[in-house]
């Protein structure tokens, strides 16, 4: 059983407790009955209201996973059981018929101990997810593909493959989490990317790009690209034919080298650097034939079915390296056998967030994850509306369910944006996964000043 799924177990013995104080509620309106001089209405409106909270804590049950259902149950439920037990004891010595305590009581106190045991011991084992094999994507590079298979794999880097039927998710280039794709659509994290194609070519032309945040011909000391100048790149990524920048050049360029031209509005320190990382890099580490479907995705998605603008070519046997004979995998699977930073880079953390310890991580759309610090702190807020008593159950929370607390952005003066980061963890880590990540992120901090 895994820690964020229900335990049947657990729902089980919360039903049974339920029963159990129906039971009681039913025996002393019975001997209530049987007997006169017996306040009814004192004793039935107690059993009652033993009845109701046992019901009511029931269905809190069914909404709590298992970590938090042992919790519940034993600190909420067996409290309640056992008043209801005490209280009965004390309804048969008030009216002299203790003889007539049924036998069930006893019976009772029994199959609890024996259940709560159990329930125990098989948390206790070894647990283990079973899960398929990483799914492959539905496109694959192969020598044959047209062009509409080469921008369609494209799509599948950005949104995944599972993103069919017009509906988006987030595939390897994690591109979603800050662009948006559509007229009118604009989430505020980075520029929309509706029309790159046709802006493509006149960008390189304006004022703007030849000489901010640096000069056209000036190395970019991040990516160590060389500014508007497309025959000066990686020599995987490079195009044939002229040395003249053309729009194509612009979108490789955008990605190789996100700080060689920031888009007004949407950079660092005035706009002089991109908060979006070198994709070719870890942990996203796109290689030259994903770019370039990319590219010619965002060269002919405004126009379907028609490839006429799309400029990069198409895989040959000369440009796909025998680890690139692969399908494109959008799926995303962690068993906890990787060393914490491989698993950390597969997960894509450094995108957003600065963690110690993790050479690269230096990502800045997300908080800082120094959590032997925050966690205590942020679990103090009076905002805080989350479950966890501890900074591991916090770290583990902010994991499996990020939009439980939000942090608060001090530099920027509000919060950071709810639903950046994807709620799909859960199904991405096995649990021993989890707990090696909780454990080493419960420890980072803050480097010392200085």
């Amino acid at each position: 059983m895994l820690p964020e799924q229900h335990d049947i177990l657990w729902t089980f013995m919360t039903m049974a407790f339920t029963l159990f104080a129906g039971f009681a509620f039913g025996n002393v309106i019975k001997h209530c009955r049987e007997h006169e001089g017996v306040n009814t209405k004192l004793w039935g409106s107690i059993f009652g209201a033993f009845f109701l909270i046992s019901f009511w804590e029931t269905t809190i049950m069914f909404d709590l996973v298992q970590g938090d259902q042992i919790k519940f149950f034993f600190q909420y439920q067996v409290l309640t059981v056992l008043i209801i037990l005490l209280v009965w004891g004390v309804f048969f010595k008030s009216q002299n018929i203790e003889a007539q305590s049924p036998p069930l009581i006893r019976a009772f106190f029994f199959w609890s101990t024996v259940s709560v045991v159990l329930a125990g011991y098989t948390n206790w084992l070894p647990q283990q997810r079973s899960d398929p094999p990483p799914k492959p994507g539905s496109i694959e590079i192969d020598m044959n593909m047209t062009m509409e298979e080469y921008a369609e794999m494209g799509r599948v880097i950005v949104f995944g493959a599972a993103a069919a039927g017009g509906n988006k998710a987030i595939g390897k280039g994690q591109c979603p989490l800050c662009h948006t794709f559509d007229a009118g659509d604009n989430i505020g994290r980075c520029p929309n990317l509706f029309g790159v194609e046709a802006r493509s070519h006149t960008r390189i032309k304006e004022d703007r790009y030849l000489n901010e945040p640096f000069k056209v011909g000036e190395t970019d000391p991040a990516s160590g690209v060389v500014k508007g100048k497309p025959m000066e790149i990686d020599e995987a990524f490079r195009r044939e034919g002229g040395e003249e920048m053309i729009g194509e050049d612009y979108l490789r360029e955008s990605i190789l080298c996100p700080s060689c031209y920031v888009v007004k509005d949407y950079g660092n320190d005035g706009d002089t650097k991109s908060p979006m990382p070198v994709i070719v890099k870890p942990p996203i580490s796109l290689t030259p034939i994903e770019v370039n479907a990319v590219i010619a995705w965002l060269q002919s998605k405004e126009t379907p079915g028609e490839f006429a603008s799309v400029t990069v070519p198409l895989p040959t046997a000369g440009s796909l390296p025998a680890e690139e004979e692969a399908p494109v995998d959008d799926r995303i699977f962690v068993d906890g056998t990787e060393p914490i930073d491989v698993m950390i880079n597969i997960l894509g953390c450094p995108l957003c967030h600065t963690i110690p310890g993790i050479e690269g991580a230096v990502g800045e759309l997300g908080p800082k994850l120094f959590e032997k610090s925050n966690a205590p702190m942020r679990m103090k807020d009076p905002n805080y509306k989350g479950k966890a008593t501890n900074t591991k159950e916090y770290v583990r929370e902010s994991i499996l369910n990020p939009g439980a607390y939000v942090v608060f952005n001090e530099e920027a003066g509000e919060l950071f944006p709810d639903g950046l980061m994807p709620t799909t963890f859960a199904n991405q880590l096995s649990v021993n996964a989890i707990d090696k990540l909780v454990d080493f992120i419960s420890q980072t901090e803050a480097p010392p000043e200085g």
